[in-house]
């Protein structure tokens, strides 16, 4: 493994936050769902994880003031191409979420908006792994792919009540972004490690 830079361990920080977010905003869908008859144990703890690695995205600062600052036009040039494609990524994402809403809203089935909303978060993984250069994003996006289509199948089968399947989704989704923030978390240390 090669030794970090200090722009990548700010890559690194940044993907991590970006990650906390995204747990916590699919444990708060969780919650919604279940209208809070876990009694909020599941976003608890979700929120127990999500403040361990935001605490240890802190120490990141620490690792990134010991680095020297990549500098260069070619360094600059290759930061602000990926910034402007990393934007580029979330307004399509966004985009989609909106489209994916009106669709679904005049199809007349609300209950598959969580199914959809996922299906577009786990897609934007894909163009966003190549543009971060973070090859658990290609398994995330798989992971979360999967999961809007299982949960498509449990409510569009009648079997189980559509709230199954929106809780499949919803936590399902927490948990592979959190996983990934520990496979983030990971990297970082085992490259710190080999800086010392």
């Amino acid at each position: 493994m090669k030794l970090l830079s200090k722009n990548e361990v700010e890559a690194l920080r940044v993907e991590l936050i970006h990650m906390i977010l995204f747990s916590i905003a699919w444990a708060i869908i969780g919650e919604y769902v279940l209208n809070f008859r876990d009694y909020v144990v599941g976003g608890g703890l979700i929120l127990f994880a999500d403040i361990s690695l935001a605490l240890y995205s802190i120490k990141l600062y620490n690792v990134e003031g010991n680095l020297k600052k990549d500098v260069g036009p070619a360094v600059n040039a290759r930061e602000t191409r990926r910034d402007r494609l990393y934007l580029l990524v979330f307004a399509f994402e966004a985009a989609a979420i909106l489209v994916t809403w009106i669709l679904i809203l005049n199809f007349g089935h609300e209950n598959w908006l969580i199914a959809g909303f996922a299906l577009v978060a786990g897609l934007h993984f894909f163009p966003l792994a190549r543009v971060v250069a973070l090859k658990s994003y290609y398994l995330l996006g798989g992971w979360i792919c999967v999961l809007a289509v299982v949960g498509y199948k449990l409510l569009s089968s009648g079997i189980k009540p559509d709230y199954l399947g929106n809780i499949v989704i919803a936590y399902g989704c927490a948990a592979g972004a959190l996983a990934d923030g520990i496979w983030i978390v990971m990297k970082a240390r085992r490259a710190s490690q080999r800086q010392l």
